[in-house]
C-alpha cells in the first residue's frame, strides 16, 4: 500500500496524470482531511448513478474509510456522492445539487467546484491545476498520518503477513513437483465429471518438495492480492465493494431470516426465462416463502460488476414482480473467479443490516426436490441440528454432482447417494452460519479462482472423517440445464475472468514440474498438453484455465500432505483465506 502512496505522490507531479481506483481512494482521504473541507460532508463513491454508494470517506474520524451502510440517515443526507462514468468523466451530487466534468483534469475540476460550491464551467484549467498542486502539498503534509491509517488491518490492500514473497516458485532450484495427467480428464467423454482435475499430483514425502508446493501457494496468494488491489473506483476498506440497487432493505427482516445467495454470471437471459417459466429452481422467489403464509425470504443474486448492467436491464421485469429478489454487483478489482465470488458473497452477507444468523448459498441451476426443500421445517431442523452437532460453520443440504439431470417431478423420491459419494466437498447447496467473515475473508479461499474453492474449504475445515464428509446430508442435490440464450456479450467470462487467468499464468508459468520423467516448467507442460491433443492450443484462454487448475491441484495436494503429516501451516489453515488482515466488520 505504501507503494501506492508513493505512486500517488509521483502521479500528482505529472501534469497529465491518470487516476484509477486505489489512487482515487488515497486522494479521497487527502481531500476529506483538508482543513477547508466541510466537517459534516462525507465523500461517497458509487459504481453507477442509479445505485447505492459503496464506499464512504469521513472527515471526522481517525478511521476515515468505511461502508456507506454504516451511516445514519442524517449522515447519508449530508453525503457528497461521486460517480466515475468513464475514464475521465465524473458526476457529483449532493441533495438537489449536481456537478459534471469530463476531459483533462476532470476529477480536480469537479471536486474544486464542489468545494467552492460553484458551477463546474466556472472552474478554469488553471484553477484545476492549482487545486491539484495544492492536493500534492496536502498529501506531503498528511503523508505520515495517511501511511499510518493504511497499514495492515485498515487497508484495502490486503497484507499477507504469513506469505513470504521471497519464497517464489519461479526459482529453478526448487525441487520439481511430480505430476501425471489425469486419464479421465484426458478422455473427452469423461472430462465433464472431472473438469477441474487435469492432473494428479504425487504424494510428497520430502520436505523440499513440500517447500516447493508451499512456494506455489505463497505466490498464488501474493499475485491474487496484487490483482485485488487493481480496481476502478475506491473501496470501503475491504477488498470487495458492491453495487446495490434501490430498496434493498426490508424492515420485516431480522436475525432469524435465512436469505439465499446465488452466484451467477452470463446467464441473465436464461434466468429471466427460467423464473417466468416455472418454479423448479430451489431459490425461485416463490420457493422462499415459508409455512402459514410467512413473508418470503430475500434472494441476493450476486453477479460481477461487469455483468451488472446486463442483469439489471434483462431481469428488470422479474425484479419488479418479485420484490424479494435483489441483484448485487460485486467488485474484487482485478481478481475474479469462483473463490473470489464466494468470498464476495460472504462479505456482502456480513454487511446486511438485519444481521442474519444463517444464510444459504445455492448454485444458480440447483432445483427444488422434496428431500432438500429448505422451507420444510423437518429439513430446516436437520440442517440446524447438524450445525450444532459437528460444530462447523457449513452444512450441505446434500451431495453435489458435476452433471446436470432432468428435473424430478414434484414430491418424487430422489436416489440416495452412494457411500463413496459422501466424501465430496460441501458444495452447490449449503447452509452457512454467522459470523460470515470469521477468519479473515470467511471460509472460502478467494485465491482458488478455477474451481477448487469448495474442496479446499472442506479440507481446511477438516470436514471429512474416515472417508465421510460429516457436513453432508445424505440426499442428492439435482442440477438442471438452464434453458435460453447465453448473454452476449459476456464481459465477465470472456474478459474479466481471462484477464485474471492470464495474469496468474504469467506469474506461475515457471513453476518446475516433473512430468513423464522430464523436469520442465508449467509453460512447457501446457505445450505438451497441446501436442497430445488434450487442449486445442497454447497460449490460449483454455490453456490459462488449465494452468490455473493445475496450480490448484498442487495447493490441494499440499493441504492433503500437511494434514497427513499432522502439520498446520498458516497458509493452508482456516485462518488463511484472507487477502487482508484486521477487522472483519466494515470500518465505521
Amino acid at each position: 500500500m505504501l507503494n501506492k502512496l508513493e505512486n500517488l505522490v509521483q502521479k500528482l507531479k505529472d501534469p497529465d496524470c491518470e487516476l484509477e481506483g486505489s489512487l482515487l481512494e488515497l486522494l479521497s482521504l487527502v481531500i476529506v482531511k483538508d482543513d477547508d473541507w466541510p466537517k459534516n460532508a462525507f465523500l461517497v463513491w458509487k459504481h453507477y448513478p442509479d445505485t447505492t454508494p459503496c464506499a464512504v470517506f469521513r472527515p471526522d474520524e481517525e478511521k476515515s474509510r468505511g461502508n456507506y451502510d454504516t451511516l445514519s440517515e442524517e449522515q447519508k443526507f449530508q453525503c457528497i456522492e461521486v460517480c466515475r462514468e468513464g475514464k475521465e468523466t465524473y458526476t457529483v451530487s449532493q441533495r438537489e445539487k449536481k456537478w459534471e466534468s469530463s476531459g483533462e483534469d476532470a476529477f480536480f475540476r469537479v471536486m474544486l467546484a464542489v468545494k467552492a460550491d460553484a458551477p463546474t464551467d466556472t472552474i478554469s484549467p488553471k484553477q484545476a491545476t492549482e487545486f491539484k498542486e495544492q492536493l500534492y502539498k496536502n498529501l506531503l503534509n498528511q503523508y505520515d498520518s495517511i501511511s499510518t491509517s493504511i497499514q495492515p488491518g485498515a487497508s484495502p490492500l490486503m497484507s499477507l503477513d504469513h506469505v513470504n514473497p521471497a519464497r517464489a516458485p519461479l526459482q529453478v532450484n526448487n525441487p520439481p513437483i511430480q505430476l501425471k495427467c489425469n486419464p479421465r480428464w484426458a478422455n473427452p467423454e469423461t472430462r465433464p465429471a472431472c473438469k477441474y482435475s487435469p492432473v494428479k499430483v504425487s504424494e510428497s514425502t520430502s520436505k523440499e518438495t513440500m517447500d516447493s508446493m508451499q512456494a506455489v501457494l505463497d505466490n498464488r496468494i501474493n499475485e491474487c492480492r496484487k490483482l485485488a488491489m487493481d480496481r476502478a473506483i475506491p473501496g470501503d476498506g475491504s477488498w470487495f465493494s458492491f453495487i446495490r440497487g434501490p430498496q434493498l432493505h426490508e424492515p420485516h427482516l431480522n436475525k432469524a431470516t435465512v436469505p439465499a445467495f446465488v452466484i451467477s454470471g452470463g446467464s441473465a437471459h436464461k434466468l429471466a426465462a427460467e423464473l417466468t417459466k416455472d418454479y423448479s429452481l430451489a431459490w425461485h422467489p416463490k420457493n422462499m416463502r415459508g409455512a402459514r403464509g410467512r413473508r418470503a425470504e430475500p434472494i441476493y443474486l450476486l453477479v460481477h460488476k461487469m455483468d451488472y448492467p446486463t442483469y439489471a436491464s434483462t431481469m428488470k421485469e422479474v425484479i419488479e414482480h418479485y420484490p424479494n429478489l435483489h441483484i448485487i454487483g460485486w467488485d474484487g478489482g482485478g481478481l475474479t473467479g469462483f473463490g473470489a465470488a464466494r468470498a464476495a458473497a460472504l462479505a456482502f452477507a456480513d454487511t446486511l443490516p438485519y444481521r442474519p444468523e444463517r444464510i444459504m448459498m445455492i448454485d444458480q441451476d440447483v432445483v427444488k426436490t422434496e428431500q432438500t426443500r429448505h422451507t420444510n421445517p423437518i429439513i430446516k431442523n436437520k440442517v440446524e441440528s447438524l450445525h450444532q452437532t459437528i460444530e462447523q460453520p457449513i452444512v450441505g443440504y446434500g451431495v453435489g454432482y458435476p452433471t446436470r439431470q432432468a428435473t424430478p417431478s414434484p414430491f418424487s423420491k430422489t436416489p440416495t447417494p452412494r457411500p463413496s459419494d459422501l466424501d465430496g466437498p460441501a458444495e452447490q447447496f449449503v447452509s452457512i452460519r454467522a459470523p460470515f467473515l470469521r477468519e479473515g475473508d470467511g471460509i472460502y479461499p478467494p485465491y482458488m479462482v478455477a474451481g477448487g474453492e469448495d474442496m479446499l474449504m472442506s479440507k481446511q475445515l477438516k470436514l471429512s472423517n474416515d472417508h465421510r464428509n460429516v457436513a453432508l446430508q445424505q440426499e442428492m442435490i439435482i442440477k438442471k440445464e438452464l434453458e435460453g440464450p447465453a448473454d452476449r456479450p459476456n464481459p465477465y467470462w470472456d474478459k474479466g475472468r481471462i484477464n485474471t487467468l492470464k495474469a496468474l499464468f504469467d506469474a506461475e508459468k515457471n513453476i518446475m514440474i516433473e512430468f513423464e520423467g522430464q523436469h520442465i516448467n508449467l509453460d512447457t507442460l501446457l505445450r505438451k498438453f497441446e501436442a497430445n491433443g488434450w487442449i486445442s492450443s497454447h497460449p490460449s484462454d483454455e490453456s490459462y484455465n488449465v494452468a490455473a487448475c493445475i496450480v490448484e491441484r498442487i495447493i490441494l495436494r499440499l493441504s492433503n500432505d500437511l494434514a497427513r503429516k499432522n502439520i498446520q501451516h498458516p497458509s493452508v489453515s482456516s485462518s488463511s483465506n484472507s487477502l487482508k488482515t484486521g477487522e472483519s466488520r466494515p470500518v465505521s
